[in-house]
């Protein structure tokens, strides 16, 4: 079965009933403007926080640097689309830039990872979103293990599941460009600001992808909560400064509608998305992960691996 079936005749479908959606493709420069911003803002808060005691910094990468940090990798993966600027080697300068800030290197890895991800959707193997058979049957389907998953899920999205793809990441000046930067500004921060600094960058980055309304977009697009439906969306207020980062079921429908247009995609073509089950709070998405014993790791649409 071809993985992104229902998405690609979603995707033919409103194109013949609205062919003005293609006024929609392509990059969005004004993003630019907007990463930048923040890895000034992310990089401003950890020089001010370089010496404040680790409550402080803890608090503060929870309340304002995981939503920083959050920003930086929506537009990474807008740069892995190619939807910042024209052309691929643009869009990987920048997306290495945005994350100089992000303590490990990860832009060249995610837009790896992430491009196979929508080529084979849900399939083991292939799809870095899809966990390893082990780590479902170590989580199990209790609460305490769900929790300890959120937990650890920077590690397990970012580290482990990819370690199950089988087409490696190709290592390339484009690779090695990502280490030495991150690394190197890792190091800087060290030298410059100090290790309170790093901290701060560390721990926002962590939360980003962790127990945290930001990191609950893992669960919100592919784990079926409710119905039969791969991919869901979120329809709340975090849409509104991260570029619509949370209407999953659209950008995976049209790839090559940059973010800040998504919800003219969706007003174009209402009829499509208006009837689906939608998440509205991330703060309710990790909850009823965790408490719903219906719902766990492996409630998500799973294909048969290729051969």
């Amino acid at each position: 079965m071809d993985s992104e079936v229902s998405h690609r005749q979603r995707r033919v479908a409103i194109l013949g009933e609205h062919p003005e959606v293609r006024q929609l493709f392509g990059p969005c420069l004004q993003t630019a403007l907007l990463g930048t911003v923040a890895v000034a803002a992310q990089l401003g808060f950890a020089a001010t926080l370089s010496g404040a005691p680790w409550w402080l910094s803890l608090a503060a990468a929870y309340a304002v640097g995981a939503f920083l940090s959050y920003e930086l990798n929506i537009i990474v993966h807008e740069c892995s689309h190619n939807l910042v600027f024209r052309g691929s080697a643009l869009n990987k300068v920048f997306g290495i830039l945005l994350n100089v800030p992000g303590v490990l290197p990860s832009a060249i890895a995610f837009r790896h990872y992430h491009l196979l991800h929508h080529r084979f959707l849900g399939q083991p193997g292939m799809d870095a979103d899809v966990p390893s058979r082990w780590v479902v049957a170590l989580i199990g389907h209790g609460k305490l293990g769900k929790l300890m998953w959120l937990l650890t899920q920077p590690f397990t999205y970012g580290l482990i599941n990819p370690m199950a793809v089988r087409p490696r990441i190709p290592v390339d000046g484009w690779l090695v460009a990502n280490c030495v930067a991150v690394i190197g500004a890792s190091a800087a921060v060290v030298y410059w600001l100090g290790p309170g600094a790093l901290g701060y960058l560390a721990l926002s980055a962590y939360f980003a992808l962790g127990p945290h309304p930001t990191g609950a977009h893992i669960l919100q697009e592919h784990i079926i909560f409710e119905g039969r439906e791969e991919t869901s969306s979120y329809y709340g207020p975090m849409n509104a400064f991260s570029i619509n980062h949370g209407m999953h079921v659209e950008h995976h429908d049209f790839p090559t509608v940059a973010g800040p247009r998504l919800a003219r995609l969706r007003a174009m073509a209402p009829s499509y998305y208006k009837d689906r089950f939608h998440h509205r709070s991330r703060f309710a998405t990790l909850w009823r992960f965790v408490m719903d014993p219906r719902i766990d790791l492996d409630s998500r649409a799973i294909r048969a691996p290729v051969s």
